[in-house]
């Protein structure tokens, strides 16, 4: 296993190698992008080799596949004309026994999703949902950049070995920064989340809160000096979830303002008319 300086380097270079992604249309996001990067580094710790173009592109398809997977059981628009031209790639790239598991396993899941609203316990399914997701989503790239690996064994690997677990935590904080932000377009939409599974938005954050805290505690983690660049990409990331947390209760407190002067102005209102 590297030391932290050649670990770093590694990093580096991964992040050097995907620079260009940002500029095409596939993967479809930055984020996607970062997750690419991220991988490639995982391959190169684990096998001392970088992943091929052809993975990578593989990859990034397997991304856009699972976020249109994840729109269409969510009740979004997307282009089902994108989704069947992403298939039939992945299928040129001998992904259809990953891909097939993938929707198997995404399906069972989403018959289960909790409903929104409710109360803690709510709330905690909502979170173990986001959490089962996260994992098979991390489990199919797995299998797909690490051939010896299974979906199974991926999915595995996130609750097992310290390099996938903190991917795991990563991308958990990354969805909580999703769940503040939309709140309202999530509760709008009835989409279940960290932040919809609660009667009481404030208390939903509290809860969120909390949960991001222990994603982002690192003092069981491992202290490999091979897996540096994962623990200052948490650390990095952890520090916008508590921003994005900040954003939420300003904005939460703005929105009482907002309502309690309300009834204010409309009194005032009638008494001019009375007058």
């Amino acid at each position: 296993m590297p030391g932290r300086l050649a670990a770093i380097r590694i990093a580096l270079i991964s992040f050097l190698r995907g620079i260009p992604l940002f500029f095409t249309s596939r993967p479809g996001t930055p984020l996607r992008v970062l997750c690419l990067m991220a991988f490639d580094t995982v391959h190169v710790l684990r096998t001392s080799r970088r992943l091929s173009v052809q993975k990578i592109r593989e990859l990034a398809a397997l991304l856009d596949f699972g976020s249109y997977a994840n729109d269409y059981y969510d009740g979004k628009q997307f282009s089902f004309e994108k989704y069947q031209m992403t298939r039939r790639l992945l299928k040129a790239h001998d992904s259809k026994l990953v891909v097939r598991e993938y929707l198997n396993r995404l399906r069972e899941l989403e018959k289960q999703r909790p409903a929104t609203g409710g109360d803690d316990r709510r709330h905690s399914q909502a979170q173990l949902y986001r959490e089962v997701v996260v994992r098979l989503s991390l489990g199919m790239l797995a299998a797909a950049s690490l051939e010896e690996m299974t979906v199974e064994e991926g999915i595995e690997a996130t609750l097992q070995t310290a390099d996938f677990e903190l991917l795991f935590r990563i991308v958990m904080l990354c969805q909580v920064i999703d769940d503040v932000i939309d709140y309202r377009q999530d509760a709008d939409a009835g989409l279940p989340g960290l932040m919809t599974c609660s009667t009481s938005p404030t208390r939903a954050l509290k809860l969120t809160s909390a949960s991001a805290a222990r994603y982002a505690d690192q003092r069981s983690l491992s202290t490999s000096p091979a897996l540096f660049p994962f623990r200052l990409a948490l650390w990095g990331v952890a520090a916008l979830t508590r921003t994005a947390i900040l954003y939420g209760y300003g904005r939460m407190i703005l929105h009482a303002a907002c309502c309690c002067s309300a009834p204010v102005t409309e009194n005032s209102v009638s008494d001019n008319a009375r007058s």
